[in-house]
């Protein structure tokens, strides 16, 4: 993680001398402190005090970054630490919400396939305690990546039911919706962890050629080849929040890990877990199936933050910095 300073409104004289020491310690060209100043209402920041009584002071703001250079599909943890109580991300025009961590307020940022390769200003806006509100600001650079490509065959039946375009979009737009919600507080815990062990068959964003056609879009997770019954795990903490059949697929379990993160687990044989259910790192919630748009038995693993489907492998290869 690397940490970034902001000046805020309010807490000029408190932090003059952190600033000094920053100053003048080896922090490097690519540290850069932002300063924006806004002045709070006065029956939002001053609380009522008693004769004598002085206020609390409060923790300013720091913004800490797991890296600053992202790849194409990958995705920043971004946090937020000092008195705040709660504020957005905004990056490339899309807002990510701040949830509660442990520690500090957080949002895993999320970089898309599409997404203009080179640097990208990243501006959060926070709220603190007494009201006052702060601007933290830093530069991600964004890096392209390579995407493979793969050629697949369907049966006519397959072709003419399950790529419909009527069906795909439809499955489509009940995950974006889904993945789009925000639980405002962290429910993952610890490394993030490979739900099956096996080879991985198909990477996230691959491009496809189907039936011979022209390749085009990009695959929307990460497939492990294994065999019927391959007990599948969670990722991570979180709740079930959709544990069912779907048309392309299969049968699917997703998981809501907390501040806008989920995982999916799709053409399971069988579903282990229920919706609602609170489960935990390493959880056996299914089995390696064949159903739904499948020419075999596998295992189809996503993630997505805030709406944005991402490369689930960079949370466990270190690439994201985390």
């Amino acid at each position: 993680m690397r940490p970034r300073l902001v000046l805020v409104a309010g807490f000029v004289a408190l932090i003059l001398g952190a600033l000094a020491l920053s100053a003048c310690g080896d922090a490097g060209a690519e540290d850069r402190i932002s300063v924006k100043h806004v002045t709070p209402q006065v029956s939002d920041a001053t609380p009522t005090l008693a004769p004598g009584e002085t206020p609390t002071p409060l923790v300013p703001p720091e913004l800490v970054l797991s890296t600053i250079d992202v790849y194409q599909s990958g995705a920043v943890l971004v946090s937020v630490t000092g008195d705040v109580s709660g504020g957005s991300a905004t990056f490339l025009g899309r807002s990510f919400k701040l949830a509660k961590g442990s520690q500090s307020m957080f949002a895993f940022v999320g970089v898309d396939t599409e997404d203009a390769p080179g640097l990208h200003d990243l501006q959060v806006d926070v709220t603190l305690a007494n009201g006052s509100k702060a601007t933290l600001q830093d530069q991600l650079n964004v890096r392209s990546t390579e995407w493979t490509v793969d050629s697949l065959e369907f049966t006519d039946e397959q072709t003419q039911t399950l790529l419909d375009p009527n069906v795909t979009a439809a499955e489509y737009a009940l995950l974006k919706k889904l993945y789009s919600g925000v639980t405002p507080e962290k429910l993952w815990d610890g490394p993030w962890r490979l739900p099956i062990d096996g080879p991985v068959t198909a990477r996230y964003g691959e491009q496809r050629s189907i039936n011979g056609s022209a390749p085009s879009g990009h695959h929307g997770g990460t497939d492990f080849g294994a065999e019927l019954g391959t007990p599948v795990l969670s990722t991570s903490a979180g709740r079930v929040v959709l544990a069912r059949e779907l048309k392309v697929r299969g049968n699917m379990v997703v998981i809501d890990h907390g501040g806008g993160v989920y995982s999916g687990y799709s053409h399971l044989g069988a579903i282990h877990v229920k919706e609602l259910q609170e489960v935990e790192a390493g959880e056996h919630i299914g089995d390696v199936g064949s159903t739904g748009l499948s020419t075999g038995a596998h295992l189809h693993w996503e993630m997505a933050s805030q709406g944005i489907f991402l490369d689930a492998l960079r949370f466990t290869d270190g690439s994201n910095g985390f």
